[in-house]
């Protein structure tokens, strides 16, 4: 039996998906993309082909892209992207709670979340995540930060065609574990 597929509206990011899959909730990512905001994605993707040396140059080093994709999805900005409550319920069905881990052990917690990420990393999850992702490149390209505007581009094919866990799947899971940890602790307190 096939699962969900997108709609059309979903397509462009927001709406009822962005809410349900991260906690963009209050924000401008929980609306579907205007026109206006479709224009800046697109003049953003032209002039971000003018920076193919630029691109060449960082796809040299793939880790040192993922160190600085990383880096880039540690920001405050990327905070409304981060998994929400619905997506860690269901990696934590699949996989269980996470590890509580020493300083030395950091590969079991590397392993838990790279199973966790993929039991809810499924195509239709992963393009309108990719999408949100993207919605972010004008932001960047206007101010002419070209490291990081062709980081989120990579972040976001990478997410959308691939299997793997990426930088931005990684942090964005990562730090959704976190704050869903934190509502709890707050919720026991209250």
């Amino acid at each position: 039996m096939r699962g969900r597929i997108l709609r059309k509206s979903d397509l462009a990011g927001g709406g009822e998906m962005a809410v349900l899959l991260t906690r963009c909730a209050g924000t401008w990512l929980e609306h579907p993309a205007d026109a206006a905001e479709q224009e800046r994605l697109t003049a953003a993707a032209r002039q971000l082909r003018e920076q193919r040396p630029l691109a060449l140059e960082l796809h040299r080093d793939e880790k040192a892209l993922d160190a600085l994709c990383i880096e880039i999805f540690r920001g405050e900005a990327f905070a409304p992207l981060h998994f929400g409550p619905l997506l860690i319920d269901k990696m934590i069905a699949h996989v269980g709670e996470p590890p509580v881990v020493d300083e030395g052990e950091a590969d079991i917690f590397s392993e838990y979340l790279r199973r966790a990420v993929l039991s809810v990393a499924v195509p239709n999850t992963r393009r309108f995540l990719a999408t949100q992702l993207r919605r972010m490149l004008p932001a960047y390209a206007e101010q002419g930060r070209w490291r990081e505007a062709i980081a989120i581009d990579y972040s976001a094919f990478r997410t959308s065609l691939g299997n793997e866990v990426t930088p931005y799947l990684a942090q964005m899971a990562l730090a959704g574990l976190a704050d869903y940890y934190d509502e709890a602790e707050f919720d026991e307190q209250a």
